[in-house]
């Protein structure tokens, strides 16, 4: 096993390879993905049907489906906080 360099500067590599990795992480940063509101409101949105459908008492709510976006909310809102 290799030891890892503490510093990214230490590398020496071909400009052409440095060149590629510059563009190519450049064009990473520039994407903007989606931000965990979307995902919190839809979430949210998802939660509040299967809570609807308990309260119901309709034939098609699972209990399991509910935990799982109830769990999921929690990761998404930890996320949001930075936690």
């Amino acid at each position: 096993m290799t030891d890892r360099p503490d510093d990214l500067s230490t590398l020496t590599r071909p400009q052409l390879l440095v060149q590629a990795a510059r563009i190519g992480a450049e064009a990473l940063l520039q994407r903007r993905r989606p931000g965990p509101r979307p995902a919190l409101d839809r979430l949210l949105s998802e939660e509040s049907e299967q809570e609807r459908k308990r309260k119901d008492g309709e034939a098609d709510y699972s209990p399991r489906r509910h935990v799982d976006l109830l769990i999921a909310l929690l990761v998404a809102v930890q996320t949001a906080q930075g936690v």
